[in-house]
């Protein structure tokens, strides 16, 4: 299947990897600047799944809260970033659920991976962007989404390509675009542009292999492509061959961050990640 030909099938609505209704409509609420809290309270009231999700992560030692027994009283102490981090993330806990049908792909660790990358956003971000942090946030957890839709309706390509690219030792994108024409950043970068997303974030999970695709947003980008680099380093590989990808210099230099400090991130995502787990009861 052509990347054309797949893009058709994902232009049906039915056939995209499911967004809860009430996390689409929370990511688009809060990109709005006049909205209140109280219309994203009634988006994520109509999921009883992602009002339950909520609640339980606000009254978690993670975040700190205690007694928080309603939606509108989380967004009040998390503030509507925070919600909207939670939100997607569980969103992408509900799309991974249960076993994967590809082999070589496991969904679990695709969300521990997710989860790591979107972690190094946020510390990366509040170092450099303070206020795009819980965006990029997000632009972490889905920048591989491409996987999942390639998981779907390419299983047998993403089996393929998986295994070659641990044989060969070389990285997953290239494999894809050998194998398949296209890889899944591309294919992922259409996938959060049909679900409505920020421009910012489809240019991250677009270009987050190839940040200088990204004119409007380089350096956001920049920022996905060295947090998926610092979490590849942390070990969390999504299904890849660990130490497959490094950061390279350019990015680097984008960013300015002393090369010190990245072993100080990996660890720090490794803590956050443990202790987001936990928060999120992943097994």
């Amino acid at each position: 299947m052509d990347l054309s030909s797949l893009e058709l099938r994902l232009s049906r609505t039915e056939n995209l990897p499911v967004l809860p209704q009430a996390a689409s409509a929370v990511l688009r609420l809060a990109d709005d600047p006049n909205v209140n809290q109280r219309e994203i309270a009634t988006a994520i009231e109509r999921d009883p799944a992602v009002t339950a999700k909520l609640l339980r992560v606000a009254n978690s030692a993670y975040y700190g809260a205690q007694d928080v027994t309603t939606v509108p009283r989380a967004i009040s102490f998390l503030g509507i970033n925070c919600v909207r981090s939670i939100v997607v993330s569980s969103a992408m806990q509900q799309m991974v659920s249960g076993r994967s049908t590809c082999s070589g792909f496991h969904r679990l660790e695709h969300w521990r991976h997710s989860l790591a990358v979107a972690t190094g956003c946020r510390i990366l971000s509040r170092l450099k962007v303070p206020h795009l942090a819980e965006m990029l946030y997000c632009a972490g957890m889905l920048h591989d989404i491409g996987l999942l839709a390639l998981e779907r309706f390419m299983p047998e390509e993403l089996s393929r390509a998986l295994d070659t690219a641990k044989r060969r030792g070389e990285p997953l994108v290239d494999v894809e675009q050998e194998i398949n024409g296209f890889d899944h950043a591309c294919l992922g970068g259409i996938v959060v542009k049909q679900w409505g997303l920020h421009t910012m974030v489809q240019d991250c999970v677009s270009f987050h292999h190839e940040p200088m695709g990204s004119e409007q947003y380089f350096l956001e980008t920049c920022i996905v492509a060295l947090a998926n680099a610092i979490a590849h380093q942390a070990g969390f590989s999504n299904n890849q061959l660990e130490g497959s990808h490094k950061v390279t210099d350019d990015i680097a230099m984008v960013v300015g961050l002393p090369t010190a400090q990245y072993a100080i991130i990996q660890q720090v995502v490794s803590e956050e990640v443990g202790r987001a787990e936990e928060a999120f009861k992943i097994a």
